[in-house]
């Protein structure tokens, strides 16, 4: 599995930033590479929220996924599962109090899961610091309004 942690400073309070960060369906707002999201099931915020996307893939075509909230701690953070025929994505998201606002802590971990996934292991780690770094970017923008 291939994972990245980023951290970022936010001039936002705890509550705000997680309020902004829990509903899936704003990760367009920060991360272009996420085409398009809506909820499929549940209600936003809660475990069991499912949300569906249109991701680009690998091939720079569009394909979807689905990304389900599977741990919430109001105020605290989330965990999301995303999956699709091609990978599983394991998200963590943690923010804490810090002086003028508030520190999100972003772990993402992706691993490919098709029968002929269009990379190696070693290849996908390679290549996973860049792809984080577009919503590490836009996270940087969406928690600093």
């Amino acid at each position: 599995m291939a994972n990245e942690t980023f951290v970022i400073e936010s001039t936002l309070s705890p509550d705000a930033a997680y309020e902004r960060l829990v509903d899936l369906s704003r990760v367009t707002e920060w991360d272009h590479g996420i085409l398009e999201c809506a909820l499929a099931d549940g209600t936003p915020g809660t475990v069991g929220a499912r949300y569906e996307l249109s991701v680009t893939g690998f091939d720079g075509e569009p394909t979807t996924a689905f990304y389900e909230l599977t741990a919430v701690t109001p105020d605290r953070g989330f965990t999301m599962v995303g999956t699709n025929p091609e990978f599983r994505a394991d998200d963590t998201v943690t923010i804490e109090a810090a002086d003028g606002g508030c520190r999100v802590t972003y772990d993402a971990g992706l691993v490919l899961t098709g029968e002929a996934p269009p990379l190696t292991e070693a290849q996908l780690d390679k290549l996973f610091a860049s792809i984080v770094a577009v919503p590490a970017a836009g996270l940087r923008r969406f928690l600093n309004p």
